[in-house]
Order: C-alpha cells, then structure tokens, then sequence
C-alpha cells in the first residue's frame, strides 16, 4: 500500500507525495479521474498501473516529437522525460520501446555524431560530448574508432590552415603558431596533433 500523504497543484499539473517520499505528477484532469485524496492509501500495484496508463501515451509521444526534429541518444530522451516529471518506470517503458521499433539507438546516434562533429572538433571533445548526452564510454568509443588519425588530422590541418590564412604580415609566427595549437587543443585535438596540423599548414600558406 501506498499513502498520499500531499496533494500539491502547480498550473495544470498535479504533484502527489507518496509515504515513501516519492513524488508523481499527473495532469490535473488524469488526477480528476483518479478519485484520490490526501490521507488515500491506494494499493501500489493499482497506483502505478493508474500512473503508468496514464502518463505513458503523452511520454512517448514527446520522445517522438524529439526524436522527429532530430537524432537523440537514450540519455537525453531519459533526461528529457524526467525532467518533465514522468514516472522512472515509465521512462522506461518509452525507452524499451522505441529501442524495440529501431527508433532509438545509441550506437547509430554516436555514428552520426562522430561524423558530423569531427570535422570541426577532436576526440577529446567528441567524447565529452557523448559522455554528457549519457552514452556509455564503449559505444562512444567504438563511434570514434571510426574515424582514422589521418581524418582527424586531416580536419584538425583543415581549421590550421583558415586560421593561418588569416594572419597578418609582420605577425609574430611564433605567436601565431602558439594560437593556433591552443585554439586546437581547445577543439579537443591532441596536443601533437594539433602542433602537426599547424606545422603543416604554416608551410602551406603563403603570405
């Protein structure tokens, strides 16, 4: 059994502190229906059957509506729905079941992720990246593993050189060159990388 112990509205929504410290939100017209009250016991299974039934429509239809406007990984449809107050359970539910229809899918997101981003940024950063969208550390790793140290170099030799490109005469190279790398390194380029990269596109440029 579980106690509704407060029963507190904030604009449409109802926030309802169970006994066990636990806090459910439900829409005020899905608390309506419900019949409870303050000082209620309900029996669990029944409270979280009624909870579930309920908020569960409106969670996948907002992770769908996110996953619409653009890719997302499991952590930020879990971060999403949480913090828009649905049950972990039916978090859950939502996450079990766009995995099971191929809408969500966290190595293919990482894929496309290290793809886009690893033209303007390091693996360093990348993996930041991934890890605060709550990707785990062996799938963002695989994801990298895709992208050679030529390519990285490559893209890190592509930003050194527009930078280089837009140094001006009578410059301080060395300067230069040490503003360059530390931009780089920032990117999330390794730090030989990055001296590579400007190395080479020093002795490309012409001033």
């Amino acid at each position: 059994m579980v106690t509704i112990l407060s029963i507190v509205f904030v604009r449409s929504m109802a926030c309802i502190l169970l006994d066990d410290g636990q806090k459910i939100w439900l829409t005020h017209a899905d608390f309506l229906e419900s019949g409870w009250r303050e000082g209620l016991s309900v029996d669990r299974k029944d409270f979280e059957r009624f909870v579930s039934l309920h908020q569960y429509p409106r969670a996948l239809n907002q992770a769908v509506a996110l996953l619409a406007r653009r890719p997302c990984s499991k952590g930020e449809i879990s971060q999403n729905l949480r913090r828009h107050h649905y049950a972990d359970d039916v978090t859950e539910l939502v996450i079990y079941k766009l995995e099971k229809e191929n809408l969500l899918n966290d190595q293919e997101f990482s894929e496309l992720w290290v793809q886009q981003r690893s033209r303007k940024y390091g693996s360093r950063r990348i993996r930041q990246e991934l890890r605060v969208k709550g990707v785990p550390e062996s799938t963002a790793e695989k994801a990298l593993s895709s992208v050679s140290d030529e390519e990285m170099l490559e893209s890190a030799t592509s930003l050194a050189v527009k930078a280089w490109s837009r140094a001006k005469l009578g410059d301080d190279p060395r300067k230069t060159r040490q503003r360059i790398i530390s931009s780089l390194v920032r990117k999330g380029f390794d730090w030989d990388l990055a001296r590579q990269a400007s190395d080479t596109a020093e002795s490309e440029t012409i001033f």
